[in-house]
């Protein structure tokens, strides 16, 4: 099981880096109006955000928009602040979780940055699993919850 983990995670790195790199565009809605990559496409047609945590995601758009895509810069102020936010249920603080883990996975536009924002995870991730908050396989759970609705 724990191959299988480490497997996902260096495919979801290696693919963040090779999009990063390639100018790949994914468009994929995953919350609300605001949260997802490249989500809204036209963000002046989005619409305002459906709760707080679409508005974190919006703020996070409009902060990669003006610094440029893959902005380490961006990604940490979005993770401190989904990090740091007390969420109104359990249900938006799984998503919340979710759309950390990805973002904190992807690679941004600086090794140190992308080195800052992976330690973030990995701390968290380690934090729960030794406080029996959680496991490491509760992150595939959060993102098959988010992603695909199960």
């Amino acid at each position: 099981m724990k191959r299988i983990l480490i497997g996902a995670l260096l495919v979801l790195a290696i693919v963040g880096g090779a999009a990063a790199q390639s100018n790949l565009q994914v468009y994929a809605p995953v919350y609300g109006r605001w949260c997802g990559p490249n989500h809204p496409v036209d963000m002046s047609r989005a619409g305002p955000p459906v709760d707080m945590l679409d508005a974190a995601c919006m703020r996070h758009d409009y902060c990669v928009a003006a610094q440029g895509e893959y902005n380490c810069g961006c990604d940490v102020s979005f993770l401190n602040e989904l990090r740091g936010t007390r969420w109104p249920n359990p249900l938006m603080q799984r998503n919340a979780r979710a759309i950390y883990d990805a973002i904190a996975l992807v690679p941004c536009s600086s090794p140190d940055g992308t080195t800052l924002k992976q330690t973030m995870f990995a701390v968290d991730l380690f934090y729960d699993v030794i406080s029996g908050n959680g496991t490491p396989m509760e992150v595939m759970d959060r993102w098959r919850t988010l992603f695909f609705g199960y």
